[in-house]
């Protein structure tokens, strides 16, 4: 296994400010907002062939007010003990708090190896950072995250614990976003699928802030999960920073390879839901809906959501499978759908049979008149993948009708058989030489 490398300290001392800068992306989201990450976050950072794993933690002792401090502890907790290193981070600014002595006392007693590093330095003045000495730790770094100071020296420092690494990299067979609405079980079916509660599930909508990377291998292939924030409502997407997760959610699904939608039995295809998925098809990776908590239902009910779903135009062209987080259920068969949707995914179309069904649908149905000019479909062949975009070549495509478009995807849909893929057409008129 890699070695662990993990941020502690108290809540907006600027721990995911060092995680962005250490990974070198704005990962994590990063605000004045007391306690905004909940979640343990997970980045693999590399340097001369050593691959690390760096895991940002929530905040010790955070607002009385916030009702997840129970959980973000445990959370904590956990990263402690399954770490190698610890990355112990103070705030200059506010400068030695009480509850930094419970940390340290904490992190003194989990016997592990441990940097203090004490951010928000002020990069124009030599500020005293005494008082932190007296945490007792002997490797102490100061750090101005904010301007980029010094996080090179911290991060050599870093390497240097770890003078080999032989694992390899992580290598993902596919990149799969989850999105849903907030509360329809998300955090849980991650949990599920690692098997453990790595992150924080409750009841309360709203529980995660951020994005979450989850490694997943299931009968010895790679995945890599993204858990996203709930998508609520425009109306309600009040606070700028829940504004930024709804944008990293969507940044999340753009370099995945595939989108697990996440639908919850009681309270489906709500005009929200509609919402959420037509964002995912503009977006154009491909789709498996899956219906959580169906060990609340009986055979007969699944049944009767099946034939909605099966039935509904929005949700009709992909597979659908039903699990459920709590009891652990139907995750094998979910995989299952996965692998056949990846290999969906890397289908490339023959251009000959590509232009046996455009013949055969223009054979069934001519191309309509526009006024005096006919437009003439010559031939056909596939552009980009995921989403698969075929080309059709022809003179004065500009006049096809709409419905004679939708006519030749429909064609399209039913006759390569893709389920989950989103399918689209791009048509290219040929110049007139005579014009």
């Amino acid at each position: 296994m890699r070695k662990t490398i993990t941020l502690v300290g108290r809540t907006n001392v600027g721990k995911s400010s060092i995680f962005n800068r250490l990974i070198g992306s704005n990962k994590a989201i990063v605000s004045d907002y007391e306690g905004l990450t909940r979640d343990r976050k997970i980045s693999t950072i590399d340097k001369n062939g050593i691959s690390l794993d760096l895991i940002d933690t929530g905040g010790f002792f955070s607002s009385e007010e916030d009702q997840f401090e129970d959980f973000i502890l445990y959370q904590a907790h956990e990263a402690i003990n399954s770490s190698d290193l610890i990355i112990f981070v103070v705030d200059n600014k506010f400068g030695l708090s009480p509850y930094d002595n419970e940390i340290a006392s904490i992190l003194r007693k989990s016997g592990k190896d441990i940097i203090l590093v004490i951010n928000k330095i002020d990069v124009k003045k030599n500020d005293a950072t005494d008082d932190f000495t007296k945490l007792g730790f002997k490797d102490i770094y100061s750090v101005s995250a904010a301007h980029n100071k010094f996080i090179t020296e911290l991060r050599n420092e870093i390497f240097k614990r770890f003078s080999q690494n032989t694992d390899k990299k992580f290598e993902a067979e596919a990149k799969i976003t989850i999105i849903g609405k907030p509360n329809v079980g998300k955090s849980s079916t991650i949990n599920s699928l690692i098997n453990s509660d790595r992150l924080i599930v409750s009841d309360t909508p709203g529980t995660t802030v951020d994005s979450i990377d989850v490694e997943v291998n299931f009968r010895g292939k790679n995945y890599l999960f993204y858990d996203t924030a709930g998508v609520r409502r425009k109306s309600k997407v009040i606070e700028k920073e829940e504004k930024y997760s709804v944008i990293k959610s969507f940044d999340a699904l753009e370099k995945s390879d595939l989108c697990l939608f996440l639908l919850d039995p009681n309270d489906m295809l709500s005009d929200q839901d509609f919402t959420l998925l037509s964002k995912a098809k503009d977006i154009g990776k491909a789709i498996i809906i899956a219906v959580n908590k169906a060990d609340l239902f009986k055979p007969d009910q699944k049944k009767s959501i099946l034939n909605q779903l099966t039935e509904d135009p929005a949700t009709k062209e992909f597979p659908i499978v039903f699990i459920s987080a709590k009891e652990k259920t139907g995750m094998r068969n979910l995989f299952d759908q996965i692998f056949r949707t990846i290999q969906n995914i890397h289908e490339r179309v023959s251009t000959n049979k590509l232009n046996k069904i455009l013949r055969q649908a223009i054979e069934d149905k001519s191309v309509p008149f526009k006024g005096k000019f006919k437009p003439k479909l010559r031939y056909i062949h596939q552009g980009g993948k995921n989403p698969h975009t075929f080309i059709i070549h022809g003179n004065s495509l500009d006049r096809l009708e709409g419905s004679y478009k939708k006519y030749i995807l429909n064609k399209l849909t039913k006759e390569l058989a893709l389920p989950g893929l989103i399918l689209r057409l791009k048509f290219l008129s040929s110049k007139n030489p005579f014009k």
